[in-house]
């Protein structure tokens, strides 16, 4: 079977509608946009204790810098075209020789390509839009943020609204990271096949709306899920159920249920949610290979793990031009015959320096099981980007 590049076809597509119409798309390229974006960002890692060998577990630190270039063509006859590229740059590394689970350099941890080392460009985004008041379809590569699709997608995407039943059908054959605070290669996932996802959501008053979904990647693994919003005023109660399929391996079929409720209190707003996994089988969360969205945390790394029980509550407010978010957070699971738990608390900051530069710290504190291999830590990212 030959090789599907998302991004060629858009080109592809481009080249088509202008040869159709020249001057139309000249017009609606010359009323395009352009913005960008200048970014650094510092991440530091500390272990009490690092466990032997650990390229993951391990005390790091670095800064990478990075430039992002976005055009945005006028609409034409309701298509456009948005492209931007990143480039990055590594400032600082407080081991440049360190050996990291994916290259060398403590960069290489968050930033790096196939081979390990580090990244310095690549395509943010690339994608052809068609747009009309109730149906759109972007093709190419997008950020996207739904269940169990997730960060950056070389991707097709429908989304159709039908009276009060909204569709979404997405077809993804990539996915990677291209951001300021972390780059991840982007990676084909089952061969030329891809994953599929469709999904109705369903808006029967203004208290309840309800969605339904399912995701295959074929000959491999399918989710299928069911979720139920409320809404009383200004509190919000979500009850979400997930099953997951092992084409190959029964053994492997999970569940999962996700409950959430948060409201606004004087200012404040305070949420609290529980997420339970299947006693026979880890959930393919982090697995699918297409990413997620349901752990709240900074890290989380044991939420979809086999019996795992997830606690946490946080809450919100705006203090002047600072907003801030605290969640805490514990996970029990089970590793062969041990049930552990680990705790983690984190602090975000985010504060609007000017108009355009805009500065985003989080904090995150990490108590491990005193019988688990990794030992307590915290994590300190900084991140400060300027935007025209």
């Amino acid at each position: 079977m030959k090789k599907f590049n998302v991004g060629l076809a858009v080109v592809a597509a481009v080249s088509l509608y202008s040869s159709a119409n020249a001057q139309s798309l000249a017009e609606a390229l010359t009323s395009g946009k352009v913005s960008g974006e200048i970014a650094a960002t510092y991440e530091n890692r500390n272990f009490d204790k690092e466990a032997p060998g650990a390229t993951y577990y391990r005390d790091s630190a670095y800064s990478v810098g990075s430039f992002a270039l976005k055009y945005e063509t006028g609409v034409w006859n309701n298509l456009s075209l948005t492209s931007k590229f990143r480039a990055y740059g590594t400032i600082f590394e407080e081991d440049k020789n360190s050996t990291t689970f994916m290259g060398t350099g403590d960069a290489s941890e968050r930033f790096h390509e196939k081979n390990g080392s580090n990244r310095s460009v690549d395509l943010e985004e690339l994608f052809l839009s068609y747009n009309l008041k109730n149906f759109s379809v972007k093709a190419g590569r997008q950020f996207i943020s739904t269940d169990w699709i997730n960060k950056t997608q070389d991707a097709i995407k429908i989304d159709a609204i039908f009276g009060n039943t909204s569709l979404e059908a997405i077809w993804s054959l990539r996915q990677g990271r291209v951001y300021s605070r972390d780059y991840r290669p982007m990676t084909k996932f089952n061969e030329n096949d891809g994953v599929y996802k469709l999904g109705l959501t369903h808006k029967f008053n203004d208290t309840i709306s309800t969605t339904a979904y399912g995701l295959v990647m074929p000959d491999v693994k399918d989710i299928y899920g069911a979720k139920a919003n409320l809404t009383f005023g200004d509190t919000s109660i979500r009850a979400h159920y997930a099953v997951s399929d092992d084409d190959n391996n029964s053994k492997n079929d999970s569940s999962l249920i996700d409950l959430m409720v948060s409201t606004t209190i004087a200012g404040f707003s305070p949420y609290a949610g529980y997420i339970k996994v299947d006693n026979d089988a880890a959930f393919p969360g982090y697995t699918t290979g297409t990413g997620e969205i349901i752990v709240p945390f900074e890290e989380g790394d044991y939420v979809y793990s086999k019996d795992a029980q997830t606690f946490y509550l946080g809450v919100t407010k705006s203090i002047y031009d600072v907003s801030a978010t605290l969640l805490y957070g514990q996970t029990k699971y089970d590793v062969g015959n041990d049930s552990l738990k680990m705790n983690e608390t984190t602090l975000w900051l985010g504060y609007p320096v000017t108009k355009n530069l805009k500065a985003n710290l989080g904090y995150t504190v990490v108590n491990e099981d005193s019988k688990s291999k990794v030992s307590d830590y915290n994590q300190l990212n900084f991140t400060l980007a300027y935007s025209f």
